[in-house]
């Protein structure tokens, strides 16, 4: 028995061989229900297996549980070993796209493909001072700022909804794409309030263990097919056109879409995902 809790996403079915699967991973902060335009597009190829990562088990470790993003990376090593499966076609938004990446460059025979949409691929010199920098210095980092400040509980679905609707990380997601997130992402609590499943703190926690990867992902020799959104503010463009040297990666950037690309565009995601999955599945 594994060490981890993992805990499938759908409910699997076993009856299916899970080794023509396509394993799906979630980014920082979107429980994987939040993809169900991208899952239901990917069950038109085959079974969709996900797991909930850490921050959604149901007894949450302690924050320190996780050191950098090969935590989350050897969390995949550990899901698949424990569910015996092997050269699986993998499809990733940003977190999830660089653990899974992460956890191809430490066990190769996991992992056939792979799908990157929008990976956070920092540089070094980032990634080491976000860590060593003090908590508060830390903590004044947009990102981390803006996540640690805003709101955790809303006194209805609808009221959470509108607070999402008015911010500018969703101004490109249209409302049925944002209910699915609020669906996935806000729950009721014990309380009749309805707040964040995805803790805040965790999610603060995740961007200040952002990891470098960027000569791994420059001599990868697996086969990967990237994502960016033209607007992005995790890929940043000169290494996005660095990254083109390598032949094995196939580079595709989305006009006017951000971060959240596959939550604002799923249909043109899919049109570039499905063609990669069936030359490779």
């Amino acid at each position: 028995m594994s060490q981890y809790p993992f805990q499938f996403w759908p409910a699997i079915d076993r009856s299916h061989n899970n080794r023509a699967a396509i394993y799906f991973a979630h980014a920082n902060a979107y429980p994987p229900a939040s993809y169900q335009a991208i899952v239901d597009g990917l069950r038109q190829q085959a079974p969709v297996i996900s797991y909930l990562q850490r921050p959604l088990w149901p007894h949450p470790p302690d924050l320190s549980s996780v050191k950098s993003w090969h935590d989350f990376a050897d969390d995949v090593i550990g899901f698949f070993e424990q569910e015996k499966i092997t050269n699986v076609m993998a499809v990733g938004h940003s977190m999830g796209a660089v653990s899974a990446f992460l956890a191809a460059t430490k066990r190769p025979d996991l992992f056939k493909a792979l799908v990157m949409i929008e990976p956070v691929v920092f540089s070094r010199g980032f990634c080491w001072l976000n860590r060593i920098l003090p908590r508060f210095i830390r903590h004044q980092v947009p990102m981390i700022k803006k996540t640690l400040n805003r709101p955790n509980q809303w006194p209805s679905l609808q009221a959470a909804f509108d607070f999402h609707r008015r911010t500018r990380a969703f101004k490109r997601v249209n409302d049925e794409q944002l209910w699915q997130f609020i669906n996935a992402g806000v729950k009721a609590d014990d309380n009749g309030t309805f707040q964040l499943v995805f803790d805040k703190h965790w999610e603060a926690h995740i961007y200040q263990t952002v990891t470098p990867f960027r000569k791994q992902l420059l001599q990868s020799t697996l086969p990967v097919l990237a994502l960016r959104g033209a607007e992005t503010d995790t890929i940043p463009a000169a290494f996005w056109q660095r990254w083109h040297s390598n032949k094995n990666h196939q580079l595709i950037e989305i006009p006017d879409s951000s971060h959240l690309l596959p939550l604002e565009r799923p249909e043109q995601v899919l049109s570039h995902v499905i063609p990669f999955v069936e030359k490779h599945q």
